[in-house]
């Protein structure tokens, strides 16, 4: 009988210790899964290596819009196809060990925005594989009314014109640094002197983009989340 008990033991531990992943292990796998794959479309992605212990925390638009609102935090919307995201998100983990920085909250942000395109003239949704419209999801368009003032304005250009779709736009990756309910800062992409998301940062420009993360880090900081956070 106390073997039996025994082996129930190992076993439960064994099986929550298997199907539950530290969200730090998680991220690692999911950006790390694509290094040096094709894009499908005659590049590479960037192989990026990412700490087992990084502070990234997956969250969600509910969680990420009460920090703008209400908290202290910084936030980085992004996913592992984005080129400009591999590139960055090295450089903001660097930047956050270097400050102790103990939370990061994310969000994949690879099937959330919707997306138009020019048609005879007139603006209208891309369809998926299925032909159906692609189409930003709710929370979505409530992050994007909580950071209004911090967002430009999603413009679709065709030859000679730009149209606007009437809406801001959420371009990745982006880092939000927030400090007691207030954006002190934003940062969209890299650098101005990167032109090509397939082409790693050179030493200098990673030495830009850490200086911009850098700084507003520092006014963020205080390790970023002590207390409620």
């Amino acid at each position: 009988m106390k073997a039996v008990k025994f082996f129930l033991i190992i076993l439960c531990v064994f099986t929550i210790t298997a199907c539950s992943k530290s969200d730090s292990l998680k991220f690692k796998e999911e950006y790390e899964a694509l290094n040096g794959k094709d894009n499908n479309q005659g590049n590479q992605y960037k192989e990026v290596s990412i700490s087992k212990t990084n502070p990234i925390k997956y969250s969600n638009y509910e969680e990420i819009i009460d920090v703008i609102k209400n908290k202290t935090g910084i936030i980085y919307l992004g996913y592992p196809e984005c080129p400009w995201c591999r590139n960055a998100i090295e450089v903001l983990l660097d930047v956050a060990k270097e400050y102790s920085i103990n939370k990061i909250y994310y969000l994949n942000m690879y099937n959330e925005r919707d997306y138009y395109e020019v048609k005879n003239g007139k603006l209208v949704y891309k369809k998926d594989q299925d032909g159906n419209d692609i189409k930003g999801n709710k929370g979505y368009f409530k992050l994007l009314q909580a950071l209004d003032d911090q967002l430009d304005d999603y413009i679709i250009k065709s030859g000679d014109k730009s149209f606007n779709v009437g809406e801001k736009r959420i371009y990745v990756p982006l880092v939000i640094f927030v400090k007691d309910g207030k954006v002190i800062g934003t940062h969209t992409s890299t650098v101005s002197s990167h032109k090509d998301g397939y082409d790693s940062l050179t030493s200098k420009q990673r030495e830009e983009l850490s200086e911009i993360y850098a700084e507003y880090v520092s006014q963020v900081s205080d390790n970023v989340c002590k207390g409620a956070c």
